[in-house]
């Protein structure tokens, strides 16, 4: 079995710390099924989707500071799903990680997660790979998508060679583009433009629920605009960068 997993190894390219794997820390098929998830959705969801009947996966992380090259990690995963141009409230993903490092005090008051809850919290790659299972054939969203991307693809191209393919919309870039033109803006800004009350403000899952509406507003005045699919979102957002 050891043979076989080194020369599927060498066959994808994928090389993962070797202590890791004979910790037994991380399960190396996981590795190999996220390599395999990410490269599925390669051009997976068509550019000539209409936006108000795509899916829509909204997430956000929780970590244990900004600065995932400087050894910060990732603490919790959530996401929600827009379908159709419709919040899915039964339908949501939530899990906590173990950072495998002690939370920062600041980290601790922001977000309200301790090293207690998550000691006996799943890996970072183990939820990841639960993860790209929740956003198969979806649009990604996220408030400052960067951010967060930085974090994960670490992650994926450090175990796994690979990274996230999936199509985004960033609400911080449509923020931009069709409403003040100054930069960024922050989640707070938003919710008090589009009057939603803020709930669970700077936990994973109630900002992802938070930018999930945002987005559906947003959603609306993309429609207003004339612009009702994916393609035609990029393509402007494209022509207005050059402007």
């Amino acid at each position: 079995m050891r043979d076989l997993f080194r020369i599927l190894q060498w066959a994808v390219g994928l090389r993962s710390p070797r202590e890791e794997i004979h910790s037994g820390e991380i399960d190396p098929a996981v590795l190999l099924e996220i390599r395999y998830k990410t490269m599925a959705e390669k051009n997976k969801v068509p550019a000539d989707i209409p936006l108000c009947k795509a899916r829509f996966v909204v997430f956000d992380l929780e970590t244990t500071g900004l600065y995932p090259y400087g050894g910060d990690e990732i603490t919790s995963v959530s996401a929600v799903v827009v379908d159709n141009g419709r919040l899915k409230r039964d339908t949501y993903f939530d899990y906590l990680v173990n950072p495998k490092r002690p939370i920062p005090p600041i980290a601790t008051e922001i977000t309200g997660i301790t090293d207690e809850m998550v000691s006996d919290a799943p890996s970072v790659l183990w939820v990841l790979n639960e993860f790209l299972d929740f956003a198969r054939n979806s649009i990604l969203v996220a408030h400052c998508i960067d951010f967060d991307f930085h974090f994960i693809n670490l992650k994926l191209k450090q175990f796994c060679h690979t990274k996230i393919h999936h199509p985004t919309v960033d609400t911080n870039i449509l923020a931009n583009a069709f409403l003040t033109g100054k930069g960024c803006i922050n989640l707070d800004e938003l919710l008090r433009f589009f009057r939603i009350e803020p709930e669970g403000r700077h936990t994973s899952l109630g900002d992802s629920l938070m930018t999930a509406q945002v987005l559906i507003d947003f959603l609306q005045i993309l429609a207003e605009r004339g612009i009702h699919t994916l393609s035609d979102l990029n393509y402007y957002l494209h022509w207005r960068a050059f402007q």
